[in-house]
């Protein structure tokens, strides 16, 4: 098995380039200042008290998370985390710290206040719970590579996760996202992109979750 390559990236951070996509897992042009523009303070996840509860769609590398525990830490903040990897790479290879390689699919691994649970499956395997999340990390391959994760079937999913005002936050700008978002009954959001991306999206169950966005607005769309 041709494993993925790992790239170091502009900002200092590291990323993995897909040896059958061809797709890098994180920006090219700055892996962790990418996750943290995008997920953590597009999510607005920093901004909570108390609890914060994230649901990840796609773990890749792990980055997404090691971030957030970086960032719950020096907040003070309980963390909950739960991720859908259907395609994991080995765990040795993951950009986390040592202490959650140990971690198995489906079970909780707690250190401290923080709590992470990867499951092995893809979100039409996942049925939501009675748990909703106040951030969504939106973080599939783009359409090219993971088509269905961009569908109405796929943000009517994403929609039964978020709590009343979670926020869904992705890299992703295109319109036919967007329109898929807006047709699952989500509101969408506008923010500047991480360096090299002129814009990313935002998306919640009513407008004044993302209010810090502008309003995406395509007539006749």
């Amino acid at each position: 098995m041709t494993l993925p390559e790992l790239i170091l990236t502009d900002d200092g951070s590291h990323t993995y380039l897909h040896p059958v996509h061809g797709a890098s897992y994180r920006s090219t042009r700055g892996a962790a200042t990418e996750s943290r523009w995008v997920f953590l303070q597009g999510s607005k996840i920093l901004e909570r008290k108390g609890r914060w509860t994230v649901l990840e769609l796609g773990f890749g590398t792990g980055l997404n998370f090691q971030l957030t525990a970086k960032a719950a830490e020096e907040a003070g903040a309980e963390l909950d985390y739960v991720a859908l990897e259907p395609e994991p790479m080995p765990s040795h290879r993951w950009l986390i710290d040592d202490e959650w390689r140990s971690l198995k699919w489906g079970e909780p691994l707690g250190r401290e206040r923080i709590q992470l649970t990867v499951h092995r499956k893809r979100w039409q395997e996942w049925a939501p719970t009675t748990q909703r999340f106040e951030a969504l990390y939106f973080d599939p391959f783009g359409p090219a590579v993971a088509p269905d994760c961009w569908s109405e079937d796929c943000f009517s999913w994403a929609r039964q996760t978020l709590s009343l005002d979670g926020v869904l936050a992705t890299y992703g700008a295109s319109s036919a996202a967007r329109r898929a978002m807006r047709a699952a009954g989500l509101s969408v959001g506008v923010l500047p992109g991480a360096p090299g991306k002129r814009e990313m999206t935002v998306a919640a169950l009513r407008p004044e979750a993302i209010s810090f966005a502008k309003a995406w607005k395509r007539s006749g769309l």
